[in-house]
């Protein structure tokens, strides 16, 4: 009894030693993976490595992996380069002090909280108010640094996966606006650009050209009174007149349905009359039927 006891006890601890070997093997490879991309970075790129990438190398491995390399890593010569910064919203770094000074890491982690600020506030206005963020409102945030510093950190943004949600569109006047497209579609960002200029003409007629290429569908005038355009209800008529009437948009031509005597639109760019005409009795007579928002 006492053997099969003996050999029951041996045989978990054989278990216990194997898995405690993997556990071993699996830390030594993320470590080695770890201490080969933070030093690629701040060698090559002269960047930091943000935190993330230990969870990113060690996907799929039991979180006591992540642990041991995080406690373990700075214990090995071989890693005694490997350094870590915290910056003041708790964004965890990675550089290699071979190839970057403490001091260099320190002025670019303060570079990251920038872009963390940045990003924050984009989504923020995207998600809050559903309203794009002028590049002049980021300038403001920073008053003493210089434009071209803040849209050179904007740049760098644009390389990494965790901003990638952060996009500019333009308007027509040239300003440049900036969104998330976790809240904001960007059909919707361009519309709230147009919009944003407050040039009425020229937003009804890129929206109706737009609907004409893109679906191919005329739109109804009553959308433009909708909090998209916030064109007023009793400014819609003259303004539809000033857009038919404007030598910049002759391609704009008007329908008005037979029945309901509802006014749509269509640009003959790319749709022929007989298409729009037909196309406005569906959307008039078939309203339950699902189609595309402008949003």
């Amino acid at each position: 009894m006492y053997r099969g006891l003996e050999a029951g006890i041996e045989g978990r601890q054989e278990v216990e030693t194997a898995d405690e070997i993997a556990v071993q093997e699996q830390v030594a490879e993320v470590m080695a993976k770890l201490a080969h991309t933070v030093r690629t970075n701040s060698k090559k790129h002269g960047s930091l490595t943000p935190g993330e990438m230990l969870t990113l190398l060690a996907k799929n491995l039991p979180e006591s992996v992540q642990k041991a390399v995080r406690t373990g890593m700075p214990n090995y010569a071989a890693y005694r380069d490997i350094k870590t910064i915290m910056t003041s919203s708790r964004q965890i770094f990675f550089y290699s002090l071979a190839h970057m000074s403490a001091t260099v890491a320190e002025a670019k982690g303060r570079i990251e909280e920038t872009k963390l600020i940045i990003a924050e506030k984009i989504r923020r206005d995207s998600r809050v108010t559903i309203s794009l963020t002028p590049l002049n409102a980021i300038y403001a945030l920073w008053p003493e640094m210089r434009t071209v510093k803040i849209c050179s950190i904007m740049n760098e943004m644009q390389t990494q996966e965790c901003y990638r949600d952060v996009k500019t569109v333009s308007a027509c006047s040239g300003a440049l606006y900036l969104y998330s497209d976790r809240h904001i579609t960007d059909k919707y960002a361009v519309l709230l650009a147009r919009t944003a200029v407050n040039d009425t003409c020229t937003t009804i007629a890129h929206t109706v050209r737009e609907e004409s290429r893109i679906y191919p569908r005329p739109i109804k005038i009553t959308a433009f009174t909708s909090q998209v355009f916030g064109i007023p209800p009793a400014s819609l008529e003259p303004c539809i007149v000033r857009v038919l009437n404007h030598p910049e948009f002759t391609d704009i031509r008007k329908l008005i349905h037979p029945e309901t005597q509802a006014v749509y639109l269509y640009s003959n760019q790319y749709m022929k009359e007989d298409h729009a005409f037909s196309v406005m009795k569906w959307l008039e007579e078939t309203p339950s039927k699902p189609h595309a928002s402008l949003r």
